[in-house]
């Protein structure tokens, strides 16, 4: 079985770290596998093992004939095809009927946030064809939410649709023994990750943060910063941007906040898990639905400030052997693989 991954870049972000890590894992199952960069390389290339081979179309703009054909005769030396993204499988998708490419098994990894279009929008137009020209035969999603879209909205046969939770491997290098102190909240800026309101604890809490992400969002990123002058809070709130190895540094925090109306994993929370930080998030995303009722200190169902305040001070009595347990049994990298590799096998034999 010969498995290509393909996104467009491997900058720092959620789907890329996942098509990292499986591919990493499927290489050391044994698994030939191979990555496709439509675009450009991202510091993620980094952390992808470096016996990985690695193709880089290179493409300047999306339906540049030569690349596309390129990309067709990639395509022609594997089994499956598994594409991140929903951009990046409208264009695999676009490839494979042009050059008409059928012996290939194509499949979409789903890693967005299932909200629904407007009949009157651009993205509405954009999904119609995804759902009526461009349909993938195959789906994976990290939410239960996104194959209930995908069979309801999409039309995907059921027995084609595959739930595969993310993971996170654990970062294992050793760290210093200090107290912990402070909070941290590792985010990218843009609004609906709702990082006003964690500056409204903040500001009540009177403790420090350091947040950790990139800003997608020029605008929100100066509401925030105006936030934070107006309540005279400059000297509690710290942004990181250009951390790649966020793992290394949550064993200086005493505990996390996520503060995101909508999420599919996060992948963040599993981070926090695997270095047994706690943590308080919003109900939302498939962490919550799979670990709700195992750790039910770490989730809460409201954006009422003095609730959350309320809240942390519970979190902070789960012990670490808790929260380590909780990350070993549900985030098993062996487990992960195990359960990808039924869904290639299953694909394969259908």
């Amino acid at each position: 079985m010969k498995v290509l991954q393909v996104i467009d870049t491997l900058k720092v972000g959620g789907a890329e770290r996942v098509l990292v890590t499986l591919s990493n894992l499927l290489y050391r199952k044994g698994v030939e596998v191979s990555v496709l960069i439509l675009v450009e390389d991202g510091d993620l290339i980094k952390e992808l093992d470096s016996n990985i081979r690695v193709y880089r179309l290179e493409r300047n703009r999306r339906f540049e004939k030569n690349k596309m054909k390129i990309f067709s005769e990639i395509i022609k030396g594997f089994d499956i095809i598994h594409t991140h993204l929903k951009h990046n499988y409208r264009y695999t998708s676009i490839v494979a009927k042009r050059f008409k490419l059928s012996s290939q098994k194509f499949i979409f990894h789903d890693h967005s946030h299932i909200l629904g279009v407007s009949k009157l929008s651009k993205k509405y137009i954009k999904d119609f064809l995804f759902k009526n020209v461009l349909k993938p035969p195959y789906y994976i999603g990290v939410s239960a939410g996104n194959c209930d879209w995908a069979k309801s909205y999409l039309k995907v046969r059921k027995e084609n649709c595959y739930l595969l939770e993310n993971i996170v491997e654990k970062n294992k290098k050793n760290k210093p023994d200090i107290k912990r102190e402070g909070i941290v909240i590792v985010s990218n800026i843009t609004p609906i990750k709702n990082l006003e309101f964690a500056i409204e604890i903040v500001k009540k809490l009177k403790e420090k943060v350091t947040i950790y992400g990139r800003v997608i969002d020029e605008g929100y990123f100066k509401i925030l910063n105006n936030k934070i002058k107006e309540y005279k809070i400059e000297n509690q709130v710290s942004f990181i941007s250009d951390c790649n190895e966020v793992q290394q540094e949550l064993y200086q925090f005493k505990y996390a906040l996520h503060t995101s109306f909508k999420e599919t994993g996060p992948l963040v929370l599993i981070e926090y898990l695997a270095q047994s930080l706690p943590f308080l998030s919003f109900e939302t995303g498939q962490v919550y639905t799979s670990m709700g009722s195992k750790i039910p200190q770490f989730f809460i169902n409201n954006f009422a400030v003095d609730n959350w305040v309320k809240k942390i001070e519970e979190i902070s009595t789960v012990s670490q052997k808790t929260i380590k347990a909780v990350y070993e049994n549900n985030f098993s990298s062996e487990k992960y693989i195990d359960k990808c590799l039924k869904i290639y096998q299953d694909i394969q034999n259908s």
